[in-house]
């Protein structure tokens, strides 16, 4: 599995898995106040069906191919 990429200063800092899965875990809860593990459930759920344009979702959902696996 690839890692996910940060950019910082310029600079792209390649992520561990545990960095992916913590950066993931923690922009689920920043932005949709629940845990990783959370989301994943509730986007297969089909919660946020309603309304899947946000941007702070598309982030999260663009993460998902490569942070799924490291949920389970």
């Amino acid at each position: 599995m690839e890692p996910l990429v940060q950019q910082t200063n310029g600079h792209i800092k390649e992520l561990t898995p545990e960095e992916a899965r913590a950066l993931f875990d923690q922009e689920a809860r920043q932005h949709f106040g629940m845990s990783g593990q959370a989301f994943i459930v509730a986007w297969e759920a089909g919660q946020f069906d309603h309304d899947p344009d946000q941007p702070d979702l598309i982030n999260l959902i663009m993460m998902l191919p490569t942070v799924k696996a490291l949920f389970e």
